[in-house]
């Protein structure tokens, strides 16, 4: 093999990516020695803090006993337990858990068990899945087919099955031109009006993310979005699934993030964090009602993975959650995301082209605006998003993602992703906010025209 070349296919043949050598904590550590700060979590998947020695113990100690078994006709003490401590976890009556690879899995696991569902209730025409557009569930063409991410959605096109969708609650960038709370929730009113002109005797689940993720990095819904959208589930008898792979398993402050609407999902998917990043793993959480079902009737699920279940997965699944309530992990991402949230509103006050700030607990997003009265995005030629987030790593040694262009409707859009894992302390928060503030700055330089005459673009 040449010097410098690598026969991994990455995602981006056109950049080398750092090679990292060794993680601790919110540090990870290149092969040249440089550290970095991770407020990006990866993807928003390291929770507990990089290379924690018993998570690692823990893997040992079940490839002592058995780390395989085909979920198909058997079970293991881990898998057993994980789940049990799962359902613990989960703040309304839930049943049984479904454990998969990621979230991917997950909500395709939720989806046909959606379908299944009813199904075993003698309703065979409800198949419909009804989501919402600047969504994404996830890579698989069937979680494509169902993502509202435009930009993900076009080259595979040819092989995606249609989707009914709604607008986003994306209330910076209403869809419908209207202002909450003067709109009444106008957004979470399309899904009735669209139930009723597909047929609520067709639709069969709606999906969302409790807090929108990367396609619209951190968008929070209206308090009462979340109450209004199970009210109109149950009117339609469709089973309502929160997809929790980003925002859920304390991301947001919280076990759940739809915990804080006080609403009840028939189904909820979980990835990301539940592994923390040591292990590919995922899970779906199914209500009694739906578990009920498929009891009474075929008592089979059509459906499984080969690595379903996985022992070591869950038995590193044990670990991570184990960590996080050892050292009241939720409750401290809650605690710093207020004061993250804090430190970039300062920042906004400093930076003009920033036009919002929002998230919940330590998931953070940032829009870029060429100008906050109008909302107008700045030029998608400009790349300014990506830009800021290379400056923050090679100038500063932080790592954010930048999120995907888009965020205004598919037309442009620039917008970054905070996310660090939730052992973060505030003097490094302090530290990725000092970053983010020079790197505005600079790549403010950059830009054409009059955006680079604003305060802090000089």
């Amino acid at each position: 093999m040449t010097a410098g070349t690598s026969h991994v296919f990455h995602r981006d043949l056109h950049h080398r990516p750092l090679r990292i050598a060794s993680g601790r904590g919110v540090w990870l550590r290149s092969e040249d020695g440089t550290s970095y700060l991770d407020a990006a979590g990866g993807a928003a998947v390291v929770t507990i803090g990089h290379g924690v020695p018993e998570v690692y113990a823990s893997l040992a100690e079940a490839a002592e006993s058995t780390v395989y078994v085909y979920g198909g006709g058997f079970t293991s003490p881990w898998t057993e337990r994980f789940a049990d401590e799962l359902i613990d976890l989960t703040p309304w009556p839930a049943d049984a858990v479904y454990l998969v690879s990621g979230g991917s899995e997950a909500n395709e696991t939720a989806i046909k068990m959606a379908r299944q569902y009813h199904l075993e209730r003698g309703k065979p025409h409800k198949h419909k899945v009804i989501a919402r557009w600047q969504s994404y569930h996830g890579v698989t063409l069937g979680m494509l087919s169902v993502s509202g991410r435009t930009s993900w959605r076009q080259p595979y096109d040819p092989y995606l099955f249609d989707v009914p969708r709604i607008s986003a609650p994306y209330c910076y960038r209403c869809p419908l031109g209207r202002s909450y709370p003067s709109c009444r929730l106008a957004c979470a009113d399309e899904l009735d009006r669209l139930i009723r002109m597909e047929g609520a005797d067709t639709v069969a689940a709606f999906i969302a993310e409790p807090v929108i993720g990367t396609t619209v990095t951190a968008v929070t819904p209206p308090p009462d979005y979340h109450q209004r959208i199970r009210e109109i589930c149950d009117r339609h008898d469709i089973l309502f699934i929160a997809d929790e792979v980003l925002s859920g398993y304390g991301r947001t402050g919280s076990a759940f993030a739809i915990s804080h609407s006080g609403v009840t999902p028939d189904i909820a998917t979980l990835g990301k964090g539940i592994g923390s990043g040591y292990a590919a793993l995922g899970a779906v959480i199914a209500a009694p009602h739906v578990v009920d079902a498929f009891r009474a009737g075929s008592g089979r699920f059509n459906h499984g993975f080969t690595y379903s279940g996985l022992p070591a997965g869950a038995r590193i699944g044990l670990a991570v959650l184990d960590y996080c309530r050892r050292h009241d992990l939720f409750a401290r991402s809650a605690e710093l995301g207020g004061y993250l949230q804090e430190l970039l509103r300062e920042l906004a006050a400093r930076q003009p082209l920033i036009g919002d700030v929002r998230g919940r607990g330590l998931y953070a997003g940032v829009e870029f605006v060429a100008d906050r009265r109008s909302r107008e995005p700045l030029p998608a030629t400009a790349g300014f998003a990506a830009t800021v987030a290379r400056l923050v790593e090679r100038e500063h040694q932080v790592l954010i993602r930048p999120g995907l262009p888009g965020a205004n409707h598919g037309q442009g859009g620039d917008h970054i992703q905070i996310s660090p894992p939730f052992v973060i302390t505030r003097a490094e928060l302090d530290r990725v906010v000092t970053a983010l503030d020079q790197a505005i700055s600079t790549a403010a330089r950059a830009l054409p025209g009059p955006a680079a005459a604003l305060p802090g673009g000089r």
